[in-house]
C-alpha cells in the first residue's frame, strides 16, 4: 500500500486484502466488504451535518448509501503524515449506471423515489435552500442575449456562429417561456425536503443485485423534482432525447412516489429551458473566440436534431399537468 493518503488506513479497524487506484480515490477490498479513501475538502461541521441524514434515513428508505466511517478515535476524519483530511466510506465496487441501458436509468429512478421518499422523513431544516431557479434563469437569458448581440456585429462568422444565430430565436424563445412560466408558478424552496443535490450516473453504483447512491455532499432544501430533472436530463440526452425515455422514467417514479401537478409543471419548465443550448453558448462567449473547436459546432448541430423529439417530450410534459 503505497498510494498516496494510504498511511490513514492505520487508524482504522480494517483487514485490508488489497488496494487499487480509482478516479480520486482508493478503493479498498477488506474483509469488512469495500472502502473508498478519499481526500475530504468540505468542512468538518458540514460533514457531521450530512451524516447524520444518512444514519437517519437507514430507518425509512431501503436505499444503500456511502456513509463514512468514524477511525479509532471515533472521528469522522483522520489526517496523514502531511496533514492532510482522509474520510473513509462505504462503498460498492461494482460500476457506474450506464445511461444507455433502459433497464439500468429505470433502476436509477426508482432509487431516487424511494431515496426521496425517506428524506422526506427526515428533518432538513439545518440545510441551506437550493437557489433560486428563477434568478439562474435570469441570469442565463441575459448571458445568451449578451452573446448574440456580440455575434451579430462579427463579419465574417465562423461556421458555429452561422449555426448559433440560425438555430437562437428558436431556444431564446424557449428560455424566456420557461422564466415567464417560472414566475407565474411563483417558486418557492422554503419549507421543502431534502435533495441529493447532484443524483447523476457517476454517483449511482450497480454490482448485481446490489446498488448503492454516493456523495451527498451538495445535499440541499427544496424541490425534490430537480434531482429527477437533472438525472432524466442527463440519460435523455445520451439517448438522443428519446420521448419515450422520458415517459417511462417519469412513470417509473410516479409508480413509487406520485408527482404532484405541481411537480410536473416544474419538470415541464425544466425541460422547455435550453440548458444544453446555453451552454454552448456561454462556453463560447467566454473562450477564445479565434479558434472554435469542430466539436462544439457539432454538439449544435445535435442539439438542432434532437429538437423534434425534445418537443415531443415537451408536449407530453404540457398534456400530463391536464
Amino acid at each position: 500500500m503505497n498510494e498516496k493518503g494510504t498511511d490513514v488506513l492505520q487508524q482504522y479497524d480494517l483487514d485490508i486484502i488489497r488496494t487499487s487506484r480509482v478516479r480520486g480515490a482508493v478503493l479498498c477490498e477488506t474483509r469488512q466488504g469495500s472502502r473508498l479513501l478519499k481526500e475530504y475538502r468540505g468542512t468538518p461541521a458540514r460533514l457531521s451535518q450530512v451524516q447524520e441524514v444518512l444514519a437517519a434515513l437507514e430507518q425509512y428508505a431501503s436505499v444503500a448509501v456511502d456513509r463514512v466511517i468514524p477511525n479509532r478515535e471515533g472521528e469522522w476524519i483522520s489526517l496523514d503524515a502531511e496533514q492532510t483530511p482522509y474520510v473513509v466510506k462505504e462503498w460498492n465496487s461494482g460500476r457506474e449506471c450506464d445511461l444507455t441501458n433502459e433497464s439500468e436509468v429505470l433502476r436509477g429512478v426508482r432509487l431516487l423515489a424511494m431515496l426521496h421518499k425517506g428524506l422526506r422523513q427526515v428533518d432538513g431544516t439545518g440545510f441551506k435552500k437550493g437557489d433560486s431557479l428563477a434568478e439562474e434563469y435570469r441570469r442565463h437569458t441575459a448571458e445568451l442575449r449578451r452573446a448574440r448581440t456580440f455575434v451579430r456585429r462579427v463579419r465574417n462568422k465562423s461556421e458555429f456562429e452561422l449555426y448559433m444565430m440560425r438555430s437562437f430565436s428558436m431556444f431564446f424563445d424557449q428560455a424566456e417561456e420557461a422564466g415567464r412560466l417560472l414566475a407565474e408558478q411563483n417558486e418557492k424552496t422554503e419549507g421543502g425536503f431534502l435533495c441529493h443535490g447532484e443524483y447523476s450516473h457517476h454517483h449511482i453504483l450497480y454490482d448485481g443485485e446490489f446498488a448503492m447512491v454516493t456523495d451527498f455532499m451538495a445535499m440541499t432544501r427544496g424541490i425534490q423534482v430537480c434531482d429527477l430533472y437533472y438525472f432524466m436530463r442527463k440519460a435523455m440526452e445520451k439517448q438522443g432525447f428519446c420521448c419515450q425515455t422520458g415517459e417511462r422514467m417519469i412513470a417509473e417514479y410516479d409508480r413509487f412516489l406520485p408527482l404532484t401537478e405541481a411537480d410536473r409543471r416544474y419538470l415541464h419548465i425544466r425541460f422547455l429551458y435550453p440548458e444544453k443550448y446555453w451552454k454552448q453558448i456561454n462556453y463560447y462567449y467566454n473562450s477564445n473566440k479565434a479558434w472554435i473547436p469542430a466539436r462544439n459546432t457539432e454538439k449544435l448541430k445535435i442539439l438542432e436534431e434532437q429538437e423534434p423529439e425534445r418537443k415531443k417530450f415537451l408536449d407530453f410534459l404540457d398534456r400530463s399537468m391536464l
